[in-house]
């Protein structure tokens, strides 16, 4: 076999490293919930999933005071995801965790 077969083999059958992380969160406008993220789908994602969980916790923390008697100004359903949109497992407990849940 040539390397090169060798290498896309490997390649094909590697466990893929995302291209970055965002933090996924719900949050009401008017009348409806709209899904957002941090960083923008438009902009540089984040490079570490522990940075992005410790601002998912950071937004969840800071939104607390807006729950659940004003929901139209708290973020909800707080989750980190990469770069193709999959939930990450938080890394303190190596499971999918939601900050602030909420059934919409």
């Amino acid at each position: 076999m040539k390397v090169s077969d060798a290498l896309k083999v490997i390649d094909d059958g590697w466990v893929k490293k995302p291209k970055g992380f965002r933090v996924h969160f719900q949050k009401q406008e008017v009348s409806e919930w709209v899904t957002e993220y941090s960083p923008g789908e438009q902009e540089k994602p984040l490079d570490s999933d522990v940075v992005a969980w410790r601002l998912a916790w950071k937004l969840a923390e800071a939104s607390k005071s807006n729950m659940p008697e004003n929901a139209e100004g708290a973020l909800v359903n707080i989750y980190v995801v990469d770069d193709l949109g999959n939930p990450i497992k938080y890394y303190a407990s190596n499971q999918f965790d939601v900050f602030n849940p909420m059934e919409i």
